[in-house]
């Protein structure tokens, strides 16, 4: 052990007379003195401790350093260059000269927040042509000046933006400012090219003005040709858009109401097109009679009765198609695109699923089930995604997503049906039969139910009506919590 003697030594050649050695196995003790400031702008931040034994200094986590030798003592260390994040992994530790090791000290997590500015080009880069595609990039502050940031934007003659100044606060640093790129639409034959724009910075905070700003190199096709005309490429047709998340297969294509069964005419077309795409024509004919070509746009607003007849779409459960055809800006077109939507206006059934995608709010993502007896309409919420997923025979379309099958609708059909929230558990599946009439109450994401104690006649003369009682699965019985009984003593309000 340290500081222990060894006796009965016998001396080498150079010892003259027996002599006690000392074996050190202490190891160094680390304290942290001062932490790093947090957050910070230092990219190569200071840290103070303390060793109680002069050493090597070792560092893991996140951070190293070039300072490796420690006294015993204070010791202040600067951190090699960091980016901007949060550091809480970051360790010292120090051998001492009898390679001993130290306890390990956790440097006290810290933030780097330094001044700069990100520009992120769409798809990576900027692709413009003369007289015809624009592109855009954007501009964001990394931290919160402490007064405004003003960013000055220069293009080159061969292409001008859409704003000159974009002015940063305290209070929309971190919100991206969209710039637009076009190209100059000149007489020149210049083949492909490119176009500088550069950015300054001014600001009052000293740590924004005049900082680093990178640029932007933006690509141009040129669309003028020796002998004049169009160029070879102005009779192909448009380019077909590659996959993406909402379009996983790539191609031209159309979606309608997300895929979703309608209850209006009125519906939603989201198209996919290719990036030389300028121009489409939308139809319910397959002739395309009346159509014409308008800008394109990745989002319309349509009715699916625009043109037809109205009996051969949407006065039953009727597929109304929707044709598309998309030009380049030489007039080009694709292939003829359609898809199409089973429309239902007038004649919902019972059992169907609606929704009103324009109710305020969180309304907009309510699902009901309806009822329909005789004259009499119902519906009821169903409460969470878990309730509407267990329920396999909402997939009427049987594609596996019964989300596909709910049908979109107004506030006038909406209103047309009075809300219940009377239920019956009866699970074939499980062989459960549950005679209980439980009435369903809100209680955020769980609800309760709450058994109707009431004989026949006292469920009648308290204003209840059997045919509003839903009919629902074990799982979903068994999601909400008990509740209070109600007794036929209890005046009870079946609306909520």
């Amino acid at each position: 052990q340290a500081g222990n003697a060894m006796t009965n030594f016998t001396p080498t050649t150079n010892l003259s007379a027996n002599k006690a050695i000392v074996i050190d196995t202490t190891a160094p003790t680390l304290s942290e003195t001062t932490p790093i400031t947090t957050p910070t702008a230092d990219t190569t931040p200071d840290y103070t401790f303390t060793s109680n034994e002069a050493g090597t200094i070792s560092y893991g986590g996140s951070c190293n350093s070039t300072d490796t030798l420690a006294i015993s003592g204070s010791n202040t260390i600067t951190l090699n260059a960091l980016v901007n994040g949060i550091y809480t992994d970051c360790t010292i530790t120090v051998t001492d000269t009898a390679g001993n090791i130290s306890n390990i000290l956790t440097i006290t997590s810290f933030t780097i927040l330094s001044a700069g500015i990100t520009i992120t080009e769409s798809a990576s880069s900027t692709d413009i042509e003369e007289g015809s595609t624009i592109d855009t990039y954007t501009i964001v502050l990394d931290t919160t000046p402490t007064n405004d940031v003003i960013i000055t934007i220069t293009p080159d003659t061969q292409s001008t933006t859409d704003l000159s100044t974009i002015t940063f606060t305290t209070s929309n640093w971190n919100t991206p400012r969209t710039i637009t790129v076009t190209a100059t639409d000149d007489t020149d034959i210049e083949g492909d090219h490119t176009s500088i724009i550069t950015h300054t910075s001014a600001s009052s905070d000293t740590n924004y003005n005049g900082i680093s700003i990178s640029n932007i190199t933006a690509n141009i096709t040129d669309n003028d040709f020796a002998g004049g005309g169009f160029p070879p490429s102005a009779s192909n047709p448009p380019t077909e858009p590659e996959p993406t998340e909402d379009n996983p297969e790539g191609g031209f294509k159309i979606i309608i109401n997300n895929n979703k069964t309608t209850n209006s005419n009125t519906v939603t077309l989201k198209f996919f097109a290719g990036p030389d795409t300028t121009g489409m024509a939308i139809s319910n004919r397959e002739d395309f009679k009346n159509a014409s070509i308008v800008p394109y746009e990745e989002e319309i607003i349509w009715d699916i009765n625009n043109g037809i007849a109205t009996s051969s779409c949407g006065t039953s459960r009727n597929d109304c198609v929707v044709y598309a055809k998309f030009y380049t800006r030489y007039g080009v077109s694709s292939e003829v695109i359609s898809t199409s939507i089973t429309s239902n206006p007038n004649n919902l059934e019972d059992g169907d699923l609606i929704q009103n995608p324009s109710a305020e709010g969180m309304e907009q993502f309510d699902v009901y089930i309806i009822k329909i007896i005789d004259n009499k309409k119902y519906k009821r919420l169903i409460l969470t995604p878990q309730i509407f997923e267990s329920y396999f025979h909402f997939d009427k379309n049987k594609d596996n997503n019964p989300w596909n099958d709910i049908i979109t609708t107004d506030e006038q059909t909406m209103d047309a049906f009075t809300i219940s929230n009377l239920v019956r558990c009866q699970d074939e599946q499980r062989n459960i039969n549950d005679p209980k009439v439980y009435q369903l109450e809100p209680k955020s994401d769980t609800g309760i139910k709450r058994h109707l104690n009431l004989t026949a006649e006292q469920f009648t003369s308290e204003g209840y009506d059997w045919n509003e009682i839903f009919i629902i699965n074990k799982k979903e019985r068994d999601w909400y919590e008990m509740g209070e009984e109600i007794g036929w003593y209890q005046v009870v309000s079946i609306k909520y």
